[in-house]
């Protein structure tokens, strides 16, 4: 007997050594894990603006292209009247802009030199040097001869900047995300760091500051100096990830952040976003209390009963605990697939699936259709009913799509209100009928936020691979073309673009 409980007891004590190690690897794999997902998050984000600026750009120019077109036109008309009614005329069109600044407009006599018109008092020094000057600011612009009279008209790069540099202002301070997280944007105004390197454009945490300077030498409670390491990060990378303390928002507490930065040097801007990491403690301690407990009960069950089946036993509570961490990984994994609002996709299980859609295609020319949508106006209906009547059109939105997809299709919460969708199997010439046919739907939903009645529509655009393409990102692109396609045609559209 004694022996048997010796043999008990060791088998016991070695049990517990391997549990307690198996513990220590899941814990700290969960907490890395936890991690991961906060920093392809925050990430993502931040990208997912800078890509939006990019396209705010592209569309003002494109759009201000336009406008220079029919302003060209209505000048050119005027041509066959004299010198002098012509500089009325010309003056006149600049000069009575219902929105002032917008363009940039001057005209001179060659033959004297005199000045003319001058929209923005852009002389300084010889008509030759200034002229030179304006057209280098310009994003578009004409010029203009009649006889004597020279003139030139555009719309400058600061301005079709500064408006982007606004609205996108706008954009991050109306945006709301889980916990307690944020985008702010900094100005570097000085590369080599110190006092006054930058200036606070936008920071929902700290509205009151924004348009101070900032300092390189500033520090957290632990003596960090975040803006010198982000700085730091910037200039040589472009990019950083770096933790600090910093008070949580709406709150007085003060907690370590893991926070991700990524220069737009055109603008020369920081523009950034964390998220506290205090919670991952918690939700790490919660799993080990379980844990524990289930070690517990475990080695009360194991002792009752290893004299008898002592090599049974041990094995049996071996393959318990393997399997108790293979599903708890599995679980957590799973969960960082699905989009926790909606529960489709979330992004890092759409470009997963993304990916392998590109390869098959590949491999056998299998080639599904690749969509991109989003919700009209979806910024106004956060802005008029409040961010929790958008999550619910979000969740409704992505509810009246699922009912008519197939089960082998897949909808994919890309960001926001942006949606992805992969449908195996569906023919060009069905896309447009389909694309109705979801249009349709989502039109008819009837979403109420109080007595107040929600109009949705959605607008969305379609590609499909190509041989030419290097990723599934060559065709997703296009199918973003056709979406901004379906936004200029009035929205609640859908179109279809391919390469040939």
């Amino acid at each position: 007997m004694i022996v048997v409980l010796l043999i008990a007891l060791s088998v016991v004590y070695l049990h517990t050594l391997s549990y307690k190690k198996a513990q220590e690897i899941y814990l700290e794999e969960t907490g890395n894990i936890v991690l991961e997902q906060k920093k392809q998050f925050i990430r993502d984000t931040v990208n997912n603006v800078i890509s939006e600026i990019d396209r705010q750009r592209e569309i003002k120019l494109f759009n201000h292209k336009r406008n220079l077109n029919s302003r060209k036109l209505r000048i050119e008309e005027k041509l066959n009247m004299s010198d002098s009614e012509f500089t009325e005329d010309f003056i006149r069109i600049f000069s009575e802009e219902s929105v002032p600044g917008v363009w940039t407009a001057i005209l001179w006599d060659s033959s004297t030199g005199q000045v003319l018109y001058d929209s923005h008092d852009l002389f300084d020094g010889s008509i030759s040097d200034s002229t030179e000057n304006v057209i280098q600011d310009m994003a578009v612009y004409e010029e203009i001869e009649k006889n004597d009279i020279r003139g030139i008209y555009g719309i400058s790069s600061a301005y079709i900047d500064d408006s982007v540099k606004e609205d996108v202002a706008e954009m991050i301070r109306s945006r709301s995300f889980s916990n307690n997280s944020y985008i702010w944007v900094n100005r570097i105004i000085n590369y080599e760091g110190g006092e006054n390197y930058a200036i606070r454009e936008v920071h929902p945490n700290l509205k009151d500051t924004e348009g101070t300077y900032l300092s390189t030498e500033t520090m957290d409670i632990r003596g960090n100096k975040p803006y010198l390491r982000e700085l730091e990060g910037i200039k040589s990378n472009g990019e950083i990830f770096f933790n600090y303390y910093f008070k949580e928002l709406n709150s007085d507490k003060i907690s370590e952040k893991i926070s991700y930065a990524r220069l737009y040097k055109d603008f020369d801007w920081v523009i950034a976003m964390g998220m506290h990491i205090d919670d991952i403690e918690s939700y790490t301690l919660d799993t080990n209390r379980r844990i524990e407990n289930l070690a517990s009960e475990t080695f009360i069950m194991i002792f009752g009963i290893i004299v008898a089946i002592m090599l049974a036993g041990f094995m049996t509570l071996f393959f318990i605990t393997e399997k108790y961490i293979v599903l708890k990984t599995k679980s957590l994994e799973k969960q960082m697939d699905l989009d926790v609002l909606t529960g489709v996709f979330s992004r890092r299980g759409g470009e997963s699936f993304l990916q392998s859609s590109y390869r098959k295609f590949r491999l056998t020319g299998e080639n599904p259709a690749v969509m991109i949508f989003d919700i009209d106006n979806f910024k106004h209906i956060n802005d008029t009913f409040g961010h929790s009547a958008g999550d619910k059109v979000l969740i409704k939105v992505a509810d009246a799509v699922n009912h008519i997809i197939r089960t082998s299709d897949k909808l994919i919460r890309w960001g926001g209100d942006e949606f992805v969708g992969v449908f195996p199997g569906l023919r060009e010439d069905s896309v447009v009928d389909f694309g109705n046919t979801l249009l349709k739907e989502v039109s008819g939903l009837t979403i109420y936020e109080g007595d107040q009645y929600i109009r949705v529509t959605i607008s969305m655009g379609f590609s499909y691979f190509s041989e030419s393409d290097h990723d599934y990102r060559d065709a997703l692109k296009r199918a973003d073309e056709a979406l901004y396609k379906s936004k200029n045609e009035g929205r609640n559209s859908v179109n279809l673009i391919t390469l040939k």
